[in-house]
């Protein structure tokens, strides 16, 4: 392999000049994100086949949805309530925005899981509002999150409906994750200069 050319600047460091390209596309690194793509795909359908399923990445997301709850404080009690779901969703979106403005499409395709994880868990304590058979950080005097949303917006009795829809977009975000990963594997995924 040859050689590249290096040059001094005025500063005293030195630069690579005409160095050969690195192959960030090799067999090997499409293998690994092919590897890990299935792996997404059957975390994905053990956590739609079992809404129990609860696994570490679960601590990180109700840390997160709990904090949601003191960003969203100072905006009034529906949004400081509504917030703890909301945060719990708006902070894998934005790890997914930043990844994809930077133009890494394989990270940004992946993190979209986190956000399907997210939205499954959201439904879950969705339709849970009626039944209010989750166990709450607060204990048994705390107030259900979507069961205060639900009944002050009229809509306690569709608590089911909204959650299956809220699963829906979920697994559409899963299913996102793994088109979006499979469509970038030979693509480049570099953040942009």
């Amino acid at each position: 392999m040859e050689r590249p050319e290096r040059q001094r600047s005025e500063s005293g460091s030195v630069t690579a000049v005409n160095a050969p390209a690195i192959d960030g596309g090799g067999v090997l690194h499409t293998r690994a994100r092919v590897a890990f793509l299935v792996l997404i795909a059957v975390y994905a359908i053990a956590r739609v086949r079992n809404p129990e399923y609860w696994d570490p990445l679960d601590d990180l997301n109700l840390a997160v949805h709990e904090a949601g709850h003191l960003v969203f404080s100072g905006f009034g009690e529906t949004l400081t309530i509504l917030g703890g779901s909301a945060f719990q969703v708006i902070v894998p979106v934005a790890f997914v925005a930043y990844f994809a403005r930077t133009k890494q499409r394989y990270a940004a395709s992946v993190t979209m899981a986190w956000v399907g994880v997210n939205l499954l868990n959201v439904a879950r304590y969705i339709g849970d509002a009626r039944a209010q058979n989750l166990p709450l950080l607060g204990g048994e005097d705390t107030i259900h999150d979507w069961w205060y949303l639900l009944i002050n917006w009229d809509l306690l009795p569709r608590d089911t409906v909204i959650a299956r829809w809220v699963h829906f977009f979920g697994v559409v975000a899963f299913l996102g994750t793994l088109l979006a990963g499979c469509m970038t594997l030979k693509a480049p995924s570099r953040p942009s200069e």
